[in-house]
């Protein structure tokens, strides 16, 4: 009975031991990851723009007027210079150009230059 008794206990542990291995952790965060952030700061305004992997992006700003932030959907490649389209979420478009020169990564938009973070 005794030879039973540590069987089943062994069994038990076992068990218990791979129910916690065995599961996928469920509160896994779906939030996409940073690509590449990009910062203008001139007098008394500031913005970051963040691009993230599934294609999406955030400006994060203030200026005289306050803080303000909008969102929306990009193509192309932030890391390398080249063009990349940006849609806002109210449906504007704007592309802009991503240059290297003299070592400093940029690209220029109507609000300026933005410089790789």
């Amino acid at each position: 009975m005794r030879k039973f008794a540590k069987i089943s206990a062994v069994l038990a542990a076992m068990v218990l031991a791979l129910a916690f291995v065995g599961c996928k952790d469920d509160d896994d965060d779906d939030d996409p990851s940073v690509v590449t952030t990009w910062a203008i700061s001139e007098e008394g305004y500031k913005t970051v723009v963040t691009f993230y992997d599934d294609g999406s992006f955030k400006v994060n700003g203030s200026d005289e007027e306050g803080d303000f932030s909008e969102t929306g959907k990009y193509s192309g490649d932030t890391t390398k210079d080249g063009e990349i389209v940006i849609t806002y979420d109210d449906g504007e478009t704007e592309t802009i150009i991503i240059k290297t020169e003299n070592g400093k990564t940029y690209f220029d938009s109507y609000q300026g230059t933005y410089f790789k973070q």
